[in-house]
């Protein structure tokens, strides 16, 4: 009777213990995971459109600003007396453009009442002449309005809402034009990178349910959905050597490593606890076997979950 209920035990135990492997390979399979994931964001640079020396710095690091606020001014002397240079050559071409019509109106009034008072030829002379001033107005005109420009460009401002981070700008500092200068984190573009492996991915879809559990808040899972997976990853043996020979990596054909997969995770919901930040690990688990599916009904699209 000893040795029976031992067997059964034993059995009974053994029946579970291929349960519990079953069930954990079945999520494995419809619920794929990672703690290979990364929080990212869309990272601004922001620089100035003129070169100058900066005057003004109207932030510090790590700071929060909004879309529009000033963050910094580089000296206007110099663009100030631009504009005011090309707005005095302006009104010198508008002046000999007047006086260009002006002969150019008194040569036609004389040969409507004389046709031999002036030569042709030299009525469209005063044609030419009127024309090239005309277009030396607009010329101006465009300098005046490029002058205007660098000098709105002086200050230069927040293109999102974000944080500043990392930077190194202060006054004296020479702004030169296109070169970068600010970075900031912009708060609205939140996602999550995870790195799925190649025998996980098959069974994952865009619109697929993901819950992130960052290290930093391991008590405070955030809620996202599958927007896209990657399509490629670079290949290491594709390098060139300096005598413009492959390199191949030496590998074992019996250790064969899965690649990773970037699998980009849109966010639907952020705890207001959490504070999100560029870089830092998240673990992801992704719900496949709660995918919703469209299917047409009576002709119209209805979604079941299965």
């Amino acid at each position: 009777m000893k040795r029976l209920f031992q067997w059964f035990l034993t059995c009974a135990f053994a029946a579970t213990a291929i349960v519990v492997v079953l069930v954990r390979y079945e999520d494995y399979l419809v619920k794929p995971w990672t703690r290979d994931g990364q929080v990212q964001a869309d990272i601004i640079t922001v620089a100035s459109r003129v070169t100058g020396p900066v005057e003004h710095v109207r932030f510090v690091d790590n700071q929060f600003v909004k879309k529009g606020d000033l963050l910094f001014s580089i000296d206007k002397s110099t663009f100030i007396a631009a504009v005011n240079q090309a707005r005095s050559q302006l009104e010198v071409d508008e002046a000999n453009a007047a006086e260009a019509l002006d002969v150019l109106a008194r040569s036609r009034k004389l040969v409507a009442e004389d046709v031999d008072a002036i030569a042709r030829q030299a009525l469209v002379q005063y044609e030419y002449a009127w024309q090239a001033a005309d277009a030396q107005v607009k010329a101006s005109k465009a300098r005046l309005e490029t002058a205007e420009l660098n000098l709105q460009f002086t200050d230069v401002y927040a293109p999102v809402s974000g944080f500043v981070t990392n930077y190194s700008l202060y006054r004296g500092t020479m702004s030169v034009a296109d070169v970068p200068l600010i970075s900031l984190v912009d708060t609205s573009s939140y996602w999550i990178f995870g790195y799925f492996k190649e025998t996980s991915v098959q069974n994952i879809r865009e619109g697929d349910r993901a819950e992130i559990t960052l290290m930093g808040y391991p008590d405070t899972p955030l809620q996202g959905v599958v927007q896209s997976l990657g399509w490629g990853i670079a290949q290491s043996n594709n390098n060139l050597n300096y005598e413009l020979l492959p390199e191949v990596s030496a590998t074992f054909e019996w250790i064969r490593l899965a690649q990773r997969i970037p699998v980009r995770i849109h966010l639907t919901h952020v705890p207001p606890q959490v504070r999100l930040r560029v870089g830092t690990t998240a673990s992801i688990l992704i719900d496949t076997a709660a995918r919703e599916e469209e299917y047409i009904e009576h002709g119209e699209v209805r979604r079941k979950v299965r």
